[in-house]
């Protein structure tokens, strides 16, 4: 029989209180009630237990996880107090050791040899005396053990509680020979990449190792990583710097070198020095000719490998050393390698090399070559001569400038002298021959030739200078028709060379012309202007054959560059200034010839006009009027144009005398009087009294106000105003402030109420044949001369003339003429007489 009473805590049950007896029915209610009033505080009792058994535990817990945080942050204040791996890594494998009470504790780290990951042997180990032997100087396979590989693989350490279990491979087979029985692994990374492990093993036998154990391990895992990638980039930084300090004593020797051939010696030996190799030359390249060139002297390179060491860079050249390597390489088997001419590396005995191309701004410069490295060269090797090679260009490259600078000092020197003589007065072609004969003086020739070609319906100029006793070809018909260098330098564009003209492909089927000219070399540059060939320049050597030198070309080219643009610019001018003596002699033409008819108009039609007969028809004169007044303004316009004509070449002569400006302005209102009052216009009246009176043509001042005024009655709408003012103004003297002498002008102003002056046209009005309205259906007539001859009539008398409009609401003009005191002007002209004054009644006539 049997009793049962369920325990319960403050939370749930936690367990029963049973009675059990062999005897049938040994228990009774009283038996029951017992147990519940034993039943609550048993079970606070059991409740009780289990709590200080849960504290404990958490508390052997805590202790643990305290006592792996004391001993890693112990060896993580070792790891990183060194940046040298052998300083501190063996103390942390000695204490992760005896922590973990395991008979070994090593680290094993992958090295990279010519960019591959070999296994190497273990430099960190501890010992506790259990294990029969070191692991140190084994090759542990790692690389081929499934172990080691679920290890690298594994984010958490990996645990082999029994060795035997170990898939059988290499490396368990070596760890069983050493009697390791349990083993506890975790990866090590370098460098963001898996370097190697970091091993326990228990050579005592198999052992359960404790999640304790495992959180340890990858604790110092993490650690040891981050203090080898550390040392890594420590390492590799002091590297780096010592590079850098070796290549900045080695840039600042060589920065004050302009010796090519020592500068070649010297980086060779540098060079060699910095990756280890026992010979080195440095090869330059002729872009040219593209063709590879060794500098002599080199480091430990045979003359005769120097020698042999120029060739064209192409793949096609199977006879050279190298075949068309633009880019850095690297060979420790060169013999083999399908790179590199197999006779060449076996005559020279050369086991390994190492070639770097030197570019400035991916121009290529040249080469370095390095060679016979004992052990072979390796990748870091390479890295350092990339490095450098960018020196080592520069270094070359300035010493280049240098010679080329001092070459084109020379040069220049010539060019300057010949821009001098280009520079002076003269016709072009004089021009053109002192430049001819300068180059062919400073080079030697027998004959030089300049061609300007021509356009258009103009011929072709040629210049020839040539050397005693060499006879001249442009002369030539036949030659200057057959010449196939226009046609080639339009074609090419560039230097024609030929140091024997016989066998050039150019002259095919030419050798009588050759013949005739006894022509034996030739060298032809074009003369560019503004992207086009605009000519060319000829060197010839007619006595005897020549191979043309790079200072020759480059002479010849620096003189068409200079020479080009300026005998272009010369030739245009010389055209434009034909132009326009054409133009002029037109204009003058053209006017004489109007003027013949035009005089016979105006006799008929004055004739007409005192005939009775057209008298007493008033249609026939109206017609016969309109006649008269049209043969009045085209005798203006002939005048104008014949005017401008004279002006332009400089043949117009003024008859200065005294001059009244009131007066002239008082006669010009009255000669366009009837047409402002055709098209009521109200012309006003605002002159200065007591003016001084000035010396000037009166006829042209009269001239240039009536242009003004015509212009203002044409541009004013009907029913507009027009003002004409006159004043006198005064400026201080150039002088400066001691100089009480003014400047006096005498200033007239025509102001109308007209449509205006578009503020574009407006610094366009003074240009001949120009009009603001020059369309087809402009509505107001004229060629555009009247405002161009006021200018230069104006201009003539030292004066100036000016406009002004408000676009929509008028212009003025105003005419400023020098005030020139009469008596001065009396003593450098005898026959001046005096002019009548103006009389101010002729102003209220008006």
């Amino acid at each position: 029989s049997s009793v049962c009473v369920p325990l319960f805590s403050t939370h749930a049950a936690v367990g029963s209180l049973n009675l059990t007896s062999r005897t049938p029915a040994a228990y009774n209610r009283r038996h029951l009630l017992a147990l519940e009033r034993l039943a609550p505080p048993l079970a606070i009792a059991i409740e009780k237990i289990l709590l200080l058994e849960q504290a404990e535990r958490r508390s052997r817990e805590m202790e643990a996880a305290a006592r792996r945080e004391e001993l890693a942050g112990r060896i993580g204040r070792l790891l990183s107090s060194s940046l040298e791996p052998s300083n501190v890594l063996q103390g942390a494998v000695e204490m992760l050791g005896r922590a973990l009470d395991a008979s070994r504790c090593h680290v094993v780290l992958f090295e990279q040899d010519g960019g591959a990951r070999s296994p190497a042997a273990v430099s960190y180990e501890y010992l506790d005396g259990t294990c029969a032997e070191s692991l140190r100087g084994h090759a542990l396979p790692l690389r081929e053990s499934p172990y080691a590989q679920r290890v690298l693989a594994s984010d958490v350490p990996l645990a082999l509680d029994d060795w035997r279990e170990a898939e059988a491979c290499e490396l368990t087979e070596v760890y069983a020979g050493l009697g390791v029985r349990s083993a506890l692994a975790a990866p090590v990374h370098t460098g963001g990449a898996r370097g190697g492990i970091l091993e326990l093993h228990d050579c005592r036998g198999p052992r359960q190792w404790t999640d304790d154990d495992k959180r340890l391990l990858g604790s110092v895992a993490a650690q040891v990583s981050v203090a080898l990638t550390n040392a890594e980039l420590y390492e590799a930084a002091r590297l780096r710097a010592e590079e850098l300090r070796g290549l900045f004593e080695i840039s600042r020797t060589f920065s004050t070198l302009t010796d090519t051939s020592e500068i070649s010696r010297r980086l060779a030996r540098s060079i060699a020095k910095l990756v280890g190799g026992e010979m080195c030359l440095i090869a330059t390249y002729d872009r040219r000719q593209n063709t590879m060139r060794a500098e002599s002297p080199g480091y430990n390179t045979p003359p005769e490998l120097v020698e042999e060491f120029h060739f064209r860079l192409d793949h096609e050249n199977r006879d050279a050393p190298l075949y068309a390597l633009a880019q850095s390489f690297l060979s420790n088997e060169p013999a083999s390698d399908a790179r590199l001419n197999r006779s060449f590396v076996e005559r020279h005995r050369i086991t390994s090399v190492l070639g770097v191309p030197m570019r400035i701004k991916r121009e290529l410069i040249g080469f370095i070559y390095v060679g016979n490295r004992p052990g072979g060269f390796r990748r870091r090797d390479l890295r350092m001569l990339e490095i450098f090679s960018a020196q080592a260009a520069e270094t070359i490259a300035n010493a280049r400038l240098f010679l080329t600078i001092q070459a084109q000092a020379e040069r220049e020197a010539v060019v300057n002298r010949l821009l001098l003589s280009l520079q002076r007065g003269g016709e072009p072609k004089q021009k053109i021959n002192s430049v001819i004969e300068r180059v062919g003086q400073v080079l030697d020739l027998d004959r030089c030739i300049i061609v300007l070609f021509a356009e258009g319906e103009h011929d072709d100029y040629y210049g020839e200078w040539c050397a005693e006793g060499v006879a001249p070809v442009t002369h030539d018909a036949e030659v200057r028709e057959r010449s196939p260098i226009r046609y080639a330098l339009r074609t090419s564009r560039r230097p024609l060379l030929a140091a024997d003209v016989r066998q050039h492909p150019l002259f095919k089927g030419l050798e009588d012309l050759v013949e005739r000219t006894q022509l034996k070399s030739l060298m032809v540059v074009p003369i560019m202007h503004l992207g086009r060939v605009i000519g060319s320049i000829s060197a010839h050597q007619t006595r005897a054959p020549r191979s043309w030198a790079e200072d020759d070309i480059d002479l010849l080219v620096a003189v068409a560059t200079h020479v080009g643009a300026t005998l272009e610019n010369a030739r245009l001018i010389a055209e434009l200034r034909e132009a326009n003596r054409l133009k002029d002699e037109f204009l003058a033409t053209l006017s004489h010839e109007l003027r013949t008819p035009l005089t016979a108009i105006t006799g008929w039609v004055d004739l007409l006009t005192e005939s009775e007969t057209v008298a007493a028809d008033p249609d026939l004169a109206d017609g016969i009027g309109a006649i008269a007044a049209s043969a009045v303004s085209l005798t203006q316009l002939i005048t104008d144009l014949l005017d401008l004509s004279r002006i332009q070449r400089g043949v117009l002569r003024l008859e200065r005398g005294p001059f009244d400006v009131n007066q002239a302005v008082a006669n010009a209102v009255r000669a366009v009087r009837q047409a402002a009052t055709a098209r009521r216009h109200e012309i006003t009246l605002d002159l200065a009294p007591r003016l001084p009176h000035t010396v000037a043509d009166a006829h042209r001042i009269q001239q240039v106000l009536w242009n003004l005024l015509t212009n203002a009655i044409k541009f004013t709408p009907q029913g507009g105003r027009i003002t004409v003012r006159t004043r006198l103004e005064e400026e201080k003297a150039r002088g400066g402030e001691n100089d009480s002498r003014r400047a006096r002008w005498i200033v007239i102003e025509i102001e109308d109420t007209g449509e205006g002056i578009d503020s574009e046209f407006l610094p366009f009005i003074w240009d001949r044949f120009r009009q603001a309205d020059s369309s087809a259906t402009r509505r107001h007539g004229g060629l555009g001369i009247g405002l161009a001859l006021v200018k230069e009539l104006v201009e003539a008398h030292g004066g100036m003339v000016e406009a002004h409009s408000a676009e929509g609401r008028g212009s003025t003009f105003a005419v400023r003429v020098p005030v020139i005191d009469a008596d001065d002007w009396t003593a450098r002209e005898p026959r001046f007489e005096r002019a009548a004054r103006y009389d101010e009644a002729d102003t209220r006539e008006i």
